[in-house]
This record gives structure tokens, C-alpha cells and sequence, in this order.
């Protein structure tokens, strides 16, 4: 609990009134969820503007209210925006729970999530209570709820953090979005370790350029590494490349294939069951084996290395993380049901996520490479095509699908994807808007030896059309798929 007359105290605000000295028990921003206590936070969004809904939040019992304009009730203050004065309050009101914890912040287009498992799992071989918050979900000793945002919005942070604290976690693994840094979702918190993966071509219906999407990830760094933090940065992206002059190079761990590299591979070993790696790192040599496919991982694998020597966590801690069982769901998830063939479903909904898993699965001995994918509607246009022509030139045969159409018609998407492909559809792809019917055509074709990727959703367990959720998961869907022509489950 704590007075609003004192959240008010270190907050800029232009006017109040009422009884300022009420209790404030949560920070929330949408009216429907008020509870007696709350203070309700009004915020100008692109569907609707919260300030239309002050009234029912007093009416929900809201304590206090803070917004843009002046507005009638028992308790309130007037800021000139909402969205930082959202995370400045609820920092103080759920007490600063950062502040007892070390936060490690992982940012890049692809590699985000599995970064954070790998760092999840060094932490916890070293001993240390561990909290994640990701694109698939949020969990702690206790706890795990799926994830609704990549970076969930200020006030909910701060209150994961408080309960976090609360359980005993010592380090924090959090994916970090874009959105997240313009939109003052971390403001207020200093990172211990900030980690850069990659950039790659998405988000530009956010961010308009490259050049304005890579200067928002390097936020991270400029902005929200803590005085004394460690930045660690792959020094195979050419956008960390640029940024390297700028940092502390006493603070700074690079890690990649780069001669440029602190921590690299000097030798490693591909196969159908993971990664084999002899692996240089500052504080010395170590042996890996791990359960991840492909190239790609490798590079998350180096991530979470490096972050776990930016932690002064003993080398042989690092080693056992990494070679533990590190299971990301929906990232190269295999479905099996006793097949002849492989079938594997990734989160890759972007060019390059899709040439990297596509890269990882052309290096896995197989016959033919078959890849459903799809982009999501209401996003960057932009990589429509590119998404399509990345498959064609890396697949054997792709089947072009919706993914969450959102408020689009799921042709006019494809239409947009088909721009980008290589020869006649019936040849080397099939457009077929219907996406259960697509895994089950993939399956449906699928030979022995074949590898089947269902690429784009992953880990979640919907599909988004006209603005309603829709359960669907292709994991389960594959399944079935799978059951429907005759294999079972644990049979082979």
C-alpha cells in the first residue's frame, strides 16, 4: 500500500485534486480489470482511449486515477503522458523490485526465447532462484502463466518483479521487444547484462526504417544498462558491429564465428540430434553437447554463454546449463507419432527466421524439405514476399497459409506472399488459405525421410481472425494430422 499524495510526491503532474491521501494497493490500465484500491491509469491507445473510461473506473472501486486531462472524482492527478508515468508509479508502488534483483535483458529480431531458456538454465545449474519473462511465457519457482506480450506492458512488469522478488528469485532472464523501448515499458529498470542477438527485416509497420528499428534495440545499451553493466553482443550482426565503439570494451563480451569473437566456436558438429561444440570463452575452454538443432542455436547457445561469463558464473556452471535439457516449446518442437518422416513446428514468422531454421534443417540428412508458412495480418507487408521467396529457394516444396490473419482476408495476404515466388504454383508451391487443411496436406505428402517445418506460430495456441482468438496449435493439429493417417502416439 501506499498514499498517492506520496506516488505524487517524485511525479511530475500539472493539476490534482480530491483526496490525495487514499491508499493505492495496484497500478492498472484497463478499466475492466479494476479492483477496489487500484489506481487506474488512463492511456491513449490505437483501438480505444482510457481516459473514456475513468468514470467506470471509480465506479469499480478505483482509488485514484491519473491521465492526460483534467477529470471528475474523489482522487486524481493530471501528467502530461501516461505511458511513462505508468511505469514511474508502478515501480514505486510494488517498491522497486528490480532493484533486489539482477535482470539480464536479451533484444533482437530472432533468438530471444531460447536465449533466455539457456541463461534460465545456466542460472539454475549455478544455484540461482530464476525468473523468466518471454514471448512464450512468464514462470517463476511457483508460477508460469503464457505470455500475452514479449515484454509485458509497465505495470504488469513491475508487479511479475514484486512477485518474482517475493519467491526468492536472485536473477531474471526478460526478453526485451522493440516495442517495449519506445513504448516505456522498462522505464525505470537497469539491466545487470544486456544482450543483443541479431536484426533482421520485421517490425517495419512500427519502426518505418532498419535504421530506426536497430537505434531502438540499441536503447537497451545506450539507455537501460546499468552503470558497470556488461553488454554482450554478436559480432556476426553488422548492426552490433556498429555499436561496438561506443561501449566499454571492459565491459563488453562479443560472441559469434568472428575472429572479432570473445567467445566462439572453435570447433562444432551439427547432427539430426543437436549441437557438439568445442567452445572458447575468457575464462576458458569448455565442451558442449546440447539437444538444439542447428546453426542458429549455436549462435543462442554463445548468447547465453557469454551472459552467464558476464554473471561471473563458474565455467563448469555454464557447461552443465548448456548441456542440460533446454526445451523451448515451439522452437524446432518435434511432432511425432511413430512417422516415417520428420515433423517439426517454429516460431519463425520472419525472412530471416525462416532461412535460419530452413539452413538448420537443409544441414539435418533428409529427402525433401516441405515448409508451411504464413504472415500475419495487420503487420509489415514488407516481408510478404521476402518470407515466401526465402522458403521456395529452401524448400523442396512450400505450402503458403494463413497465419493470424488478424483483420485481413487471408487471400489478399497470400496474394501479397505469392508476389515473391519462384515458378508456377503446383511446382515447387500450393497457396492453401485454410491452415489446418496445409499441415494436413504437408503430412499428407510427406515420404519417408522427408522433413515437414510448420513454420510462422510455434509455441501459441490460437489463431487470430477478426479480432477473436480462436484455439489452434499446430502442434496439435500436426498430431492429428498424423493420427488420421494412421500413426499413433508411442507407436513406431
Amino acid at each position: 500500500m501506499m498514499l498517492f499524495s506520496e506516488i505524487l510526491r517524485d511525479l511530475p503532474h500539472i493539476a490534482a485534486g480530491g483526496d490525495l491521501n487514499r491508499d493505492v494497493r495496484r497500478v492498472v490500465y484497463d478499466s475492466r480489470t479494476v479492483e477496489p484500491g487500484d489506481l487506474f491509469v488512463a492511456l491513449r491507445g490505437e483501438a480505444t482511449d482510457g481516459h473514456l473510461y475513468v468514470q467506470q473506473a471509480f465506479e469499480r472501486g478505483a482509488a485514484a486515477v491519473l491521465a492526460e486531462e483534467p477529470v471528475t472524482g474523489p482522487c486524481w492527478a493530471q501528467v502530461l503522458d501516461t505511458l511513462p508515468a505508468l511505469a514511474t508509479v508502478a515501480s514505486k508502488v510494488y517498491g522497486s523490485p528490480s532493484e533486489a534483483m539482477t535482470l539480464v535483458g536479451v533484444t533482437g529480431s530472432n533468438g530471444k526465447s531460447t536465449t533466455t531458456y539457456v541463461i534460465e538454465a545456466i542460472g539454475t545449474a549455478a544455484g540461482k532462484p530464476m525468473g523468466l519473462m518471454g514471448t512464450i511465457e512468464y514462470r517463476w519457482p511457483g508460477f508460469s502463466k503464457p505470455a500475452p506480450h514479449t515484454t509485458p506492458f509497465s505495470s504488469e512488469l513491475q508487479q511479475g518483479l514484486s512477485e518474482m522478488k517475493g519467491a526468492g528469485v536472485e536473477v531474471v532472464a526478460l526478453e526485451v521487444s522493440s516495442h517495449a523501448l519506445v513504448l516505456h515499458r522498462v522505464d525505470t529498470l537497469e539491466f545487470d547484462v544486456a544482450v543483443f542477438t541479431n536484426l533482421s527485416h520485421e517490425h517495419l509497420d512500427f519502426h518505418g526504417t532498419m535504421e530506426d528499428y536497430a537505434a531502438s534495440k540499441y536503447r537497451l545499451f545506450r539507455d537501460f544498462l546499468k552503470p558497470g553493466g556488461k553488454a554482450v553482443l554478436n559480432v556476426d550482426d553488422r548492426w552490433a558491429r556498429g555499436w561496438l565503439p561506443s561501449l566499454d570494451p571492459m565491459r563488453t563480451i562479443a560472441y559469434g564465428f568472428s575472429s572479432k569473437a570473445q567467445v566462439y566456436p572453435e570447433n562444432f558438429d551439427l547432427t539430426a540430434k543437436g549441437i557438439e561444440a568445442v567452445v572458447w570463452t575468457p575464462a576458458g575452454r569448455m565442451f558442449i553437447e546440447s539437444g538444439l538443432l542447428g546453426r542458429h542455436n549455436l549462435y543462442n547457445l554463445l548468447a547465453g554463454i557469454s551472459s552467464g561469463i558476464a554473471l561471473s558464473i563458474p565455467l563448469a556452471r555454464i557447461e552443465e546449463g548448456v548441456c542440460g535439457p533446454v526445451r523451448v516449446p515451439g522452437r524446432l518442437e518435434s511432432v511425432d507419432r511413430g512417422q516415417p518422416f520428420r515433423v517439426l513446428v517454429d516460431y519463425a514468422h520472419t525472412p530471416d527466421g525462416v532461412k535460419q531454421v530452413l539452413g538448420t534443417l537443409s544441414e539435418i540428412p533428409h529427402r525433401r524439405l516441405i515448409c508451411v508458412v504464413g504472415a500475419g495480418g495487420d503487420r509489415d507487408r514488407k516481408k510478404r514476399p521476402l518470407m515466401a521467396r526465402t522458403a521456395q529457394e529452401m524448400a523442396d516444396l512450400v505450402i503458403l497459409t494463413s497465419d493470424n490473419p488478424r483483420t485481413e482476408d487471408p487471400e489478399t495476404i497470400l496474394d501479397e506472399m505469392e508476389v515473391g515466388t519462384i515458378g508456377g504454383s503446383g511446382t515447387t508451391y500450393l497457396r492453401i488459405a485454410d491452415r489446418r487443411k496445409a499441415i494436413e496436406k504437408a503430412i499428407g505428402v510427406a515420404e519417408p525421410e522427408d522433413v515437414v517445418l510448420v513454420a510462422g506460430k510455434g509455441h501459441e495456441t490460437y489463431q487470430e481472425i477478426q479480432r477473436a482468438r480462436h484455439p489452434f496449435d499446430d502442434r496439435t493439429e500436426a498430431a492429428r494430422a498424423l493420427e488420421a493417417i494412421g500413426y499413433e502416439k508411442g507407436k513406431a
